[in-house]
């Protein structure tokens, strides 16, 4: 999965990967800019990060075509 920060500090909006068990171990992202470890995790900016092929759109193949149909 792939969470969205938000650094106190500095401000900076970052990425981090990591799998659900890393994220229930508890993550320490520091941000890239400023290395501070003073971040909050940005909720709207969780999603999953899907590998390559396999394919169809946002949630998988789709008989009908097209995303979620």
């Amino acid at each position: 999965m792939v969470y969205a920060y938000r650094c106190e500090a500095c401000g900076e909006q970052f990425t981090v990967r990591a799998t659900l068990a890393e994220k229930e171990r508890g993550l320490s992202p520091r941000c890239p800019l400023c290395d501070s470890r003073n971040v909050v995790q940005d909720y709207a900016g969780v999603g999953i990060a899907r590998g390559t092929g396999g394919g169809g759109g946002c949630c998988g193949p789709s008989r009908r075509g097209g995303c979620c149909g």
